[in-house]
């Protein structure tokens, strides 16, 4: 018989060892909570009687009606000329402990005013600054739980046009006044979130622009980067009442913007048909919406639900991520590479619009023992309306134990007080894969992991011949002394194994009949010298 020393690159090339466990996912029209999206509930509080949430109104919101945001306007009525009380300070920080223990997050907005009375409109531009270095420690606190901020502060209900301070007609100095605010506000919330600006006209006559933020521009923690949009007035006209002063430039221009920028807002009047299903769902997508407003208009919300839209509206606000297939090896090693592939169709309006890392997540079948890798593919880039193939090549970690895992995909908060609750993690559109407990979604797929046996061997350093390849009954390893050295044989996960074996000063005889087809390794060793040989048995 023909003596054989294994090449490993022919030998799984011909015989196929590298398996691939092959998986295709069913979708799921369920409505579900996911973390920074969807239907919002409006509450508001006013310093002339401060109204606290209810942590428990919050809670039912997120299980009861799968509602996983609020717009918090805090007014400010009574602190136009004076500082904001420490009273109120303290009853803000409550506010956002209950949203927090509620598992759900908030939209931030300031204001002076919920009517448009002159006088009473807003406040200096000194004052608003040094209410933006009061609440600096708040937002700096909770920006958490804070998945967006809008500028807010000017004019009445903090929108920006009917104003004491800022110019109904604003000239070149009332754009560089409003300007200040805005960086205030930026300077003041974490570079992890943005803040929104009423109008496309807004935006760019404040921060003299035209031109939309491109994808290589985006997420850069650059100004224009963190300067997104707000429509409180959708669907209401055929300019969303002033919303827009030239829809031929600046749909297009807010199409763009809105791929990398949070979107969203309420709508504020019957407009049949433009407030009809039709365009609603049509501009909610060209426009990227994450979230919308279940409480204001009422009529049209309710339009949206006799006319059968408004299902769709609540899978579709913001991203939706469904897993189509993938493709996982059946085995890898400690310290060694591994490829994982798998395709994600996004059927929402839009993607996250704060950072997110995907991570792999292997989980022991016996121990449950946890480990994670990150993959470098940014799900705020899988877009929407498309599929994304994420193919990747990760590291297993060293630090792993030898077993068999569960692959799992898992895409938690990125802030460290959050990163590690499963209500903030966001769940596939997959039936029977979502893990409550852990915010984990399952792959399906199993992988053995076993000691890569040669990572601290000298290759080829004893003079051995092993053959067959492939071993269908037995096994030879023929060398000088063979009885000097201890041989052992091992199976894919690194686990030694017991075989019937038979020695000679320069062979040994290894019986593999018992043993299932697969991949194995013999391990060659005197104390000075160490060889690893990986074979195959196939019946």
């Amino acid at each position: 018989m023909k003596k054989i020393i294994l090449n490993l690159a022919l030998l799984f090339s011909v015989i196929g060892f590298a398996q691939t466990t092959n998986v295709t996912y069913t979708t799921s029209s369920e409505n579900f909570s996911n973390p920074e999206r969807g239907l919002y509930h409006h509450t508001e509080t006013h310093s002339t009687g401060y109204s606290s949430l209810s942590q428990a109104t919050l809670t039912n919101y997120r299980n009861n009606e799968k509602i996983t945001l609020i717009l918090r306007v805090f007014y400010l009525e009574n602190f136009r000329t004076s500082a904001i009380s420490q009273d109120y300070l303290n009853k803000m920080q409550a506010d956002f402990n209950a949203i927090r223990n509620a598992g759900i997050k908030c939209i931030v907005r300031f204001a002076y005013s919920d009517t448009d009375a002159a006088g009473q409109r807003d406040a200096s531009k000194a004052q608003i600054l040094a209410h933006i270095e009061q609440v600096r420690p708040l937002l700096q606190n909770n920006v958490d739980v804070i998945a967006v901020m809008q500028a807010g502060f000017i004019g009445s209900w903090g929108e920006w046009y009917y104003t004491d301070h800022f110019g109904m007609a604003p000239t070149s100095s009332d754009y560089a006044n409003r300007r200040a605010v805005v960086d205030g506000l930026l300077s003041a919330l974490p570079s992890s979130r943005m803040v929104q600006i009423r109008t496309p006209k807004l935006k760019q006559a404040t921060y003299s622009t035209t031109s939309a933020l491109t994808q290589g521009q985006a997420y850069n923690g650059s100004t224009l980067s963190r300067l997104a949009h707000h429509n409180d007035c959708f669907l209401s006209s055929s300019t969303d009442f002033g919303t827009y002063t030239n829809t031929s430039s600046e749909y297009p221009y807010l199409e763009q913007e809105t791929k990398f920028l949070a979107m969203g807002g309420e709508t504020c009047a019957v407009n049949e048909p433009r407030s009809g299903c039709g365009t609603a769902t049509q501009e909610m997508q060209k426009f990227h919406w994450s979230y919308l407003n279940v409480d204001y208009n009422a009529s049209v919300i309710s339009g949206f639900s006799s006319n059968g839209c408004l299902p769709d509206i609540k899978n579709k606000l913001g991203y939706r991520f469904e897993l189509v297939n993938g493709a996982f090896p059946q085995a890898a090693n400690i310290g060694a590479t591994m490829n994982v592939n798998f395709k994600v169709k996004n059927t929402g309006y839009a993607t996250p619009y704060n950072q997110r890392t995907a991570y792999i997540v292997f989980k022991n079948t016996v121990t449950n023992a946890v480990y994670t890798k990150a993959l470098t593919s940014d799900p705020r880039l899988w877009t929407s309306q498309a599929e994304t193939t994420v193919n990747e090549t990760i590291t297993l970690p060293t630090d792993m134990v030898q077993g068999s895992y569960r692959l799992y995909l898992y895409m938690p908060d990125a802030t460290s007080g959050l990163s590690a609750r499963p209500e903030y993690a966001i769940r596939m559109a997959n039936a029977n894969i979502w893990e409550a407990a852990t915010g984990y979604n399952n792959l399906n797929a199993t992988v053995n992991v076993g000691q890569n046996l040669g990572n601290n061997d000298t290759s080829l350093t004893v003079n051995a011949s092993v053959y067959p390849i492939p071993a269908n009954t037995e096994i030879f390893v023929e060398m000088e002394a063979a009885d000097q050295y201890a041989i052992g044989m091992y199976n894919s996960l690194g686990q030694k194994i017991n075989v019937n074996s038979v020695t000679t000063p320069t062979k040994l005889t290894i019986n593999t009949e018992s043993l299932s087809d697969g991949v194995y390794y013999i391990k060659i060793s005197n104390g000075q010298k160490n060889d690893t040989r990986r074979i195959v048995v196939k019946h």
